[in-house]
């Protein structure tokens, strides 16, 4: 069977994918760079699939049944390392997090002061209160729930993609506005989730 060095070499994200020496460097430091240790591109368009799937091929591989043999330092080793990785994929899948951890990276942190709307324009403010109040007036009317979630959906869409050229220009200023946007999109977001759960 192939070895977990050589599912990490070949975990694809836009680069050639986590190698040994990835696997060697996954620890949970603070302020650790995600995308170096699962060898990413650092950016904010990420392929987010291939990245996915070889994610779970290393989780397979060391499913604790394969590892039952091994000795327990070994054991307990891989699964501090398992729990880098999942850290790590936990804040690249999430597209928020994944733009806020870009900015930590340059040196452009996401602060309180910022991330609770300083950055924002009172137009965009009074749009997510708007929004807000409709959430709450849909109560528990899938077909409007539905509506609002699909039209939340194209926002999310639309303003990542503004984010990922953001990104890739440089423009750090437009990037910081447009995370903390994505932030309040996502939230509310996660309220129609929580609300259509609910019924």
């Amino acid at each position: 069977a192939p070895s977990m060095a050589s599912f990490l070499r070949r975990a694809a994200c836009r680069s050639s994918g986590l190698s040994a020496r990835g696997l060697q460097a996954l620890r949970p430091v603070p302020k650790a760079d995600y995308f170096a240790l699962t060898e990413c591109e650092r950016r904010f368009d990420l392929d987010l699939p291939a990245l996915h799937e070889r994610y779970k091929a290393f989780m397979v591989q060391i499913h604790p049944d394969k590892l039952a043999s091994r000795p327990k330092a070994e054991r307990a080793e891989l699964a501090s390392q398992a729990a880098t990785l999942t850290q790590a994929m936990s804040i690249l899948r999430d597209p928020a997090q994944r733009a806020k951890h870009l900015l930590e990276l340059v040196g452009r942190p996401l602060g309180e002061e910022t991330s609770d709307g300083a950055l924002l324009s009172s137009g965009f403010l009074g749009e997510m209160l708007e929004l807000r109040e409709e959430v709450e007036d849909a109560g528990s009317d899938e077909a409007q729930l539905q509506r609002l979630n699909s039209e939340n959906e194209l926002k999310i869409q639309t303003l990542s993609a503004r984010l990922a050229s953001a990104f890739q220009s440089g423009d750090l200023d437009a990037a910081t506005g447009l995370t903390a946007e994505l932030q309040y999109l996502q939230r509310i977001q996660t309220e129609i989730a929580e609300r259509r759960d609910a019924q």
